[in-house]
């Protein structure tokens, strides 16, 4: 099914669900995807045409720079709520200048490497300008300041522009690794040696217990799509953690299975599709883990 992008307007793939509605390959996502919530549309025609004059191309912006750096984003009311209120978000033209810096920054290994971002017209979002006039000035001004070397829809950093970009860059983003557990005691003992270990790996962690996956809501499914990677361990795991890891492998997100080994037998009885990682204990897990790092 065709449609257009609420953010964008360009006329995209779209496929419907039950809970969600997802587009995909318009300039908010290009090469990806992001999905809608069915209460999203209402809440967004209600907005002053002015208001969808401002708070849209920012939602385009934001998007693309999550879908840039690997998330699938979940919107919702409440998630655009919070956007709008997000200190994060670039106002100034100087903050705006920042975010091409840092995203070419990104996709170079070198001072005047070539980032072709042709064409510009569906190029703009990436620095939440609101439109390709304002991203013109933006790249003007960065090759006035010797930071930008520019040849149409060509762009590279100068030496003093990669520096600039390295040093308010950092050390980049942490990728989320989210962990789903069907027993509670298990969750508990993870928390305190399963999560120090995946975060030694350099990953931000998450853990869902049961209590919160059996709510099977927005705020469920957003921390789902927020995540990099998902563990489910299936150990005296109940329909909710089916739920929550049939939802990630749909949204596309790398998925692993475990069991702690004294269920396995069970599980393989149950299931063909299903292979889990047999674990006898939390260190191993860990162990494992850092060696696929």
């Amino acid at each position: 099914m065709k449609k257009h992008c609420l953010f964008c307007n360009e006329l995209i793939d779209m496929k419907q669900d039950e809970e969600f509605d997802r587009y995909s390959g318009c300039m908010c996502a290009p090469n990806t995807y992001y999905h809608l919530s069915k209460d999203a549309y209402s809440y967004i025609q209600a907005f002053s045409y002015a208001k969808k004059r401002q708070v849209l191309p920012i939602v385009s912006a934001y998007i693309r720079e999550r879908a840039e750096n690997g998330e699938r984003l979940l919107l919702t009311p409440g998630k655009m709520e919070e956007m709008m209120v997000d200190p994060d978000i670039p106002m100034t033209t100087e903050e705006k200048e920042k975010r091409l810096l840092q995203y070419l920054y990104r996709r170079t290994e070198s001072a005047l490497e070539p980032v072709n971002l042709h064409p510009l017209s569906k190029s703009f979002n990436l620095t939440y300008s609101t439109n390709l006039q304002e991203f013109v000035y933006i790249m003007e001004k960065l090759r006035e300041t010797e930071l930008l070397v520019r040849e149409g829809s060509i762009l590279k950093l100068t030496d003093q522009g990669w520096s600039e970009a390295a040093a308010f860059s950092g050390g980049g983003k942490r990728k989320l690794f989210s962990v789903i557990v069907g027993d509670e005691e298990i969750g508990l003992e993870w928390s305190a040696q399963l999560l120090p270990g995946l975060e030694q790996c350099g990953y931000d962690t998450r853990l869902l217990l049961p209590s919160s996956l059996r709510k099977q809501d927005s705020e469920l499914l957003e921390a789902l799509a927020e995540s990099h990677y998902i563990l489910a361990d299936l150990t005296g795991a109940g329909p909710e953690v089916y739920f929550a890891a049939g939802y990630a492998a749909r949204a596309d997100i790398p998925l692993t299975w475990t069991v702690r080994a004294d269920q396995i037998d069970s599980l393989l009885s149950q299931s063909e599709w299903i292979r889990p990682i047999p674990w006898e204990d939390t260190e191993e897990l860990v162990q494992r883990f850092q060696l696929r790092r």
